[in-house]
């Protein structure tokens, strides 16, 4: 064998060993990345952190005194109330579920079981616009575990029905498309002027900005379609938000005034009006008080004409 064909072997066995340990070597490292990030994703803080950002579901959740959502039930101690709600469920024909299993039914199938004076209005979070994938929403149980509980990820099973939801890919929303392209920027002008036609500051806020007689809408592009935001402006009354549903009231002297009701003690009652008026009344000047099926948010479908309409709903669907 010739020294020149020789010197080619061997670089060219070198070159292979070489070739083959650092493939070694890049599938070692990929896979012990795999499998960290196939656990690390799930933790309470992890959950914790999606809860109060991706997840937004402190936009209707409080837990204790933190946030300031009233549409949902509050979930501090959340696992430990579940114990009592277990025993609904099963009363309901749901037997054998434990707490964690109500945590999952609660954000899988989140209308099966509501709790007393609230609403079936929560939305899927593995849908869009929320879409948080099978990882995330494990890690948000794996949290609420830890209210009232122990964390205890290996008890979390997400329904098949939802993980083949999962996997198909993210549902799309329905199409839609607007009549004309609104521009968000007149949008917020007309949002935020009470004396425009819209003035939507009146009874909604916006990072603060507004009056707080309906719902927050800081972020609710980010739980609601566009088509829930086109009929909360056309017909109001089609779902009206638990925690802002309009009351009547009718006085002693026979005065009668409507609006959401934001406080309420042994002496006084506090009103929010249409007009984003807030009323106090002593009990002992009202005569009947009772609840009522249409909203104080009046209907803009007459109001707006369809430019107007179309820059409100472009500046809404800005809002993440």
């Amino acid at each position: 064998m010739n020294k020149p064909f020789l010197n080619v072997v061997i670089f060219t066995v070198s070159f292979l060993l070489v070739f083959v340990y650092i493939c070694g070597l890049l599938t070692k490292i990929s896979g012990e990345k795999a499998a960290v990030a196939g656990i690390g994703g799930v933790s309470p803080e992890a959950g914790e952190g999606i809860f109060w950002g991706k997840g937004k579901c402190h936009t209707c959740h409080q837990v204790g005194t933190r946030g300031s959502a009233v549409r949902c039930p509050n979930l501090e101690s959340v696992a430990e109330k579940a114990l009592e709600r277990v025993k609904e469920r099963s009363e309901q024909g749901k037997p054998g579920m434990t707490t964690t299993d109500y945590l999952v039914e609660s954000i899988a199938f989140p209308n099966d079981y509501v709790v007393d004076g609230f609403k079936a209005e929560m939305p899927l979070v593995y849908a869009p616009p929320i879409s948080l994938n099978q990882e995330e929403i494990t890690a948000v149980i794996n949290y609420l575990q830890t209210e009232g509980g122990e964390a205890d990820a290996s008890a979390i099973k997400i329904p098949q029905e939802v993980v083949k939801k999962i996997s198909a890919g993210k549902e799309e929303v329905a199409a839609w498309a607007p009549y004309i392209e609104g521009d968000p920027e007149v949008g917020e002008t007309l949002f935020f002027d009470t004396k425009s036609r819209a003035g939507c500051a009146k009874c909604h806020t916006v990072k603060d900005k507004g009056e707080k007689v309906g719902p927050e809408l800081t972020t609710v592009a980010g739980t609601r379609t566009p088509q829930f935001l086109v009929e909360s402006i056309i017909k109001p009354s089609a779902v009206i938000a638990s925690g802002f549903e309009p009351y009547l009231v009718i006085t002693t002297d026979g005065e009668y005034i409507t609006g959401v009701k934001r406080f309420e003690d042994e002496e006084w009652i506090e009103l929010a009006t249409q007009e984003g008026e807030i009323i106090e009344l002593p009990k002992e000047e009202i005569e009947t008080i009772s609840p009522q099926t249409t909203s104080i948010m009046p209907s803009f479908a007459k109001t707006l004409n369809m430019e107007e309409f179309h820059n409100i709903l472009a500046f809404l669907l800005r809002l993440q």
